[in-house]
């Protein structure tokens, strides 16, 4: 009979500190998830809502309907329904693309504008008071630590899907 690891790991498992790391990593994006999750619970509107409004307010220039739908991972029809909900609901607008008659931009509305900033900025101002909570040393520290690990998992990731800052 097959032990666990043998399940999992096949016949060639890697060092068990290799295998311990995983899956602690496994478990902490697993637990990042559930955190970003809840974040986006605390907006007054839904989930979806609030990060097709975050994208728009952060990066402007991608605000197709098909860009969109790209990085949320939702398809170009169920895209259209959210755009309808936020379009009907004052938040944002469809315009012709200025530079391609074929395309569709969206912009915010100053209710979509103010809705995000009220959203991003209580969120913010939450991280802040928990970083100011711990020492500084030890907050950059285990952001950089973070950080390297998600540009280690981005380069991974088959369809290289994850964005960087930069």
């Amino acid at each position: 009979m097959r032990t666990d690891d043998e399940k999992i790991w096949g016949s060639n498992p890697p060092e068990p500190w290799v295998r311990a790391a995983a899956n602690r990593w496994a478990n902490l994006v697993e637990r990042a998830a559930y955190l970003f999750m809840d974040l986006l619970a605390s907006s007054p509107l839904p989930r979806m809502e609030t990060e097709i409004l975050t994208l728009i307010w952060k990066e402007p220039e991608s605000a197709e309907p098909a860009i969109i739908a790209e990085r949320l991972r939702v398809s170009r029809q169920s895209m259209t329904g959210l755009l309808d909900k936020l379009e009907t609901g004052g938040y944002v607008n469809r315009a012709a693309h200025p530079t391609d008659r074929r395309r569709t931009i969206v912009r915010l509305k100053p209710k979509g504008v103010s809705t995000i900033r009220s959203f991003v900025s209580g969120v913010l101002s939450r991280q802040a008071a928990l970083f100011a909570s711990r020492p500084e040393a030890e907050v950059k520290a285990t952001l950089s630590a973070f950080e390297s690990m998600i540009d280690l998992a981005a380069n991974w990731m088959p369809n290289g899907t994850i964005k960087s800052d930069e």
